[in-house]
């Protein structure tokens, strides 16, 4: 019997050859009782998505053309998603409603036929237990059954097989309170011996080498697995213990909210009624100011950086004191010449507030003169500070330079500089000529 720290002298890792390719409906016990021979207080590992295809977990396309077959992942992605935790690109780390956090929900495209695609049992536990007692019935013998999946690990590269459904064994065992060779009482080990099972398992059945299923033996040399009764549960980390659960944008919208500005009544407000009185020459102009006014309605904390859906900013067009030249920056991030600007703030009560407040720290000129009613309203996507793709629906104002201002370039910048009307430089952001245009139209120039 394994001990508290789980230990034993020796194990033996067995693949079951010859299984072959099964369909929903299938027989499993009967096909790995034909194909092994068990013995009590074996482990017997099988794959998940042996369970999937006899469970009938499986979506069929209607052709093996690649883009559709994407198509079909994204959706059943989104389909068996409660949480995303994390996204790059395409990639998308997600918590199922089994609670397991995993890369694409566990929705696979390998080791199927091309025009299917393979979702997680609906519940690994119960398809572990129905196949234990399967095969008691048939061999009268007592094994554990684990159901293994392929994960990543954070910080960690490489993939790794882990639990995620158990039935006749203890997943995690807890020797918190032995004591060491030296003395020392262990406080905070945990062991997860069913992950650790069913990465070693994973040695035998590989990848690409058509084994669904493998025997680990002599983790109970008497013949008798603990067994807690706890199925998989204890291996699922619950959010109040979990210090990794938010992803970025969930920690950064966490955060703000424990600073108590996750809502601003007065600079929301203020948004709406400057947006309002914008005129609309055209129609582009009117839907566009439609736009805000409807993020706005739709989201209150819609004034600041951690709603990830997009946010408003506040942006100016500093020309200098002879009207001749405008002062650019180049961001960092975004890698072109901008007009200087940035996001919402705790204490703006306004939107000039905070375009001033944002021109003011990012040229070093402190004494700039405004025009109160914005130029125009751009949305454009951009990965800002938040860390994930977002949208900016910014609020463009106009600003003219005291004499004798001398720029003083910011940390959040680049670089820093004068160009007149017709040197600009090649670089500069797509919106950026429109802008100008429009503070030209707007002083007569």
């Amino acid at each position: 019997m394994l001990s508290p720290d789980h230990a034993v002298a020796r194990v033996e890792i067995l693949p079951v050859l010859g299984i072959g390719e099964l369909r929903p409906g299938d027989d499993l016990a009967a096909v790995i009782a034909e194909h092994t021979t068990l013995q009590d207080g074996d482990v017997l590992v099988v794959t998940s998505k042996i369970l999937s295809k006899i469970e009938g977990r499986l979506i069929m396309l209607d052709s093996t053309d690649p883009d559709e077959r994407e198509a079909a992942r994204q959706a059943a992605i989104d389909a068996e998603t409660v949480r995303v935790v994390a996204r790059r690109g395409e990639l998308r780390i997600v918590e199922t409603r089994h609670g397991l956090v995993l890369a694409a929900a566990g929705v696979d495209a390998s080791n199927v036929a091309r025009d299917e695609l393979a979702l997680l049992p609906v519940d690994p536990d119960a398809s572990a237990l129905v196949l234990r007692d399967s095969l008691r019935e048939l061999l009268g013998i007592e094994v554990g059954v684990i159901i293994s999946d392929t994960m990543g690990r954070a910080w960690r590269e490489g993939l790794t097989d882990a639990a995620i459904g158990v039935a006749g064994l203890t997943a995690v065992t807890d020797p918190r309170g032995s004591v060491d060779a030296y003395g020392n009482t262990l406080d905070v080990t945990r062991v997860a011996v069913a992950d650790e099972i069913a990465a070693a398992a994973d040695l035998v059945k590989g990848k690409l080498g058509g084994i669904p299923v493998a025997v680990v033996r002599g983790l109970a040399p008497d013949g008798k697995l603990p067994d807690d009764g706890n199925a998989s549960r204890e291996l699922v980390r619950g959010a109040a213990d979990d210090l990794f659960r938010l992803g970025t944008a969930e920690a950064i919208a966490l955060g703000r909210a424990g600073s108590g500005d996750e809502v601003a009544p007065e600079l929301h407000a203020d948004a709406v009624a400057v947006i309002s009185a914008l005129p609309t020459d055209d129609a582009r102009a009117g839907a566009i100011r439609q736009a805000f006014l409807g993020f706005l309605a739709a989201r209150p904390d819609a004034m600041w950086r951690s709603c990830a859906a997009g946010h408003l900013t506040a942006s100016a067009v500093v020309l200098d004191p002879s009207r001749a030249a405008v002062l650019l920056t180049l961001h960092p991030r975004v890698g072109r010449w901008l007009q200087v600007g940035g996001h919402c703030e705790p204490g703006d009560h306004t939107l000039l507030d905070a375009a001033a407040r944002e021109a003011r720290e990012e040229s070093g000129i402190g004494a700039l003169s405004f025009d109160p009613t914005p130029l125009t309203l751009d949305v454009h996507p951009i990965t800002c500070s938040l860390g994930v793709p977002t949208r900016h629906f910014d609020v463009q104002f106009l600003a003219i330079a005291p004499a004798g201002a001398e720029p003083v370039r910011s940390e959040e910048s680049t670089d820093l500089r004068w160009f007149g009307w017709d040197d600009l430089p090649a670089d500069v952001a797509p919106e950026l000529p429109a802008l100008i245009a429009a503070a030209r139209t707007r002083l007569g120039l």
